[in-house]
């Protein structure tokens, strides 16, 4: 499996497509880069070189005790762009992993061709890292095996699949065959403590590139009034689209809406160096 040492640490990535523009895709938080489902290889079909990464903290990368700062992800990707020999890419980012990718398009404008954020709020909530805290303490992990770990999604969510399915892909099976989170608990918590403990409106304002936000058009993730926020915001450059029948993961709930987006608006970027 495809991992790259960087003088920040050891990540996880998969890679689609041999060549053509260089696309990084970032996912939210306590997922992992195989929760793009199969976005990855539509947008390489249509000659998109596409990158999806395990950020700090998450699916098999490192697991860090500290770093978990948005400005910390940010290095991150610049890391992954230095060691795999990218100058210039597109960077999507989805939920905190928009976040992430807002800050390197700011803090790194030489290599961001485009910015494409995903249903993220960008408002200040200082406690919202404690829900999180109080849900890892909901599960009684580790569960000894698989049909344990079934028993109980279906106890906690009843009939609903689709979020049966989702928790269940935080989990996987440990070297002693127990199932348990994929993620770090605490690198989730700081990381949502670090990057809710301020506003983060301002980083737009330094983003150099074209700049897209896509919000579930079911989605309460980003409320009405700070949608209108953010479209003020954006200036004549940017975009803000709302994706129909989609909630918070756009691009799971509606991958051919979300393609039909996110596609003309990588295509009409600048050429890459």
């Amino acid at each position: 499996m495809p991992f790259i040492q960087t003088e920040r640490g050891r990540f996880f990535y998969q890679e689609f497509r041999p060549s053509g523009p260089v696309v990084y895709l970032l996912h939210g938080l306590t997922a992992k880069s195989q929760d793009w489902g199969g976005i990855p290889d539509l947008l390489a079909k249509m000659g998109f070189h596409v990158f999806a990464f395990d950020m700090r903290g998450h699916g098999q990368s490192d697991k860090p005790e500290e770093g978990y700062a948005p400005e910390d992800h940010a290095r991150d990707i610049d890391a992954w762009a230095a060691a795999l020999g990218h100058g210039k890419l597109h960077v999507v980012g989805h939920s905190t992993g928009g976040r992430n990718a807002l800050v390197f398009a700011a803090l790194f404008p030489e290599r961001a061709l485009t910015l494409t954020v995903v249903d993220q709020t960008l408002a200040k909530d200082e406690g919202s890292w404690k829900k999180y805290l109080q849900r890892y303490t909901e599960y009684p992990v580790p569960f000894p095996n698989e049909e344990a770990l079934d028993q109980f999604l279906r106890k906690k969510f009843g009939k609903d699949e689709r979020r049966v399915a989702y928790y269940k892909g935080q989990f996987w099976k440990t070297d002693k065959g127990e199932w348990s989170w994929n993620f770090s608990p605490q690198a989730a918590w700081k990381t949502q403590k670090l990057g809710r403990e301020r506003e983060a409106y301002d980083w737009l304002g330094k983003v150099k590139c074209p700049l897209l936000f896509i919000q579930g058009g079911d989605s309460d993730y980003v409320p009405p009034e700070e949608a209108e926020k953010i479209r003020g915001l954006l200036g004549p450059g940017g975009r803000f689209v709302a994706v129909e029948k989609a909630e918070h993961a756009v691009f799971r709930d509606n991958p051919e809406g979300f393609l039909k987006v996110l596609a003309p608006f990588l295509r009409q970027a600048p050429p890459q160096d």
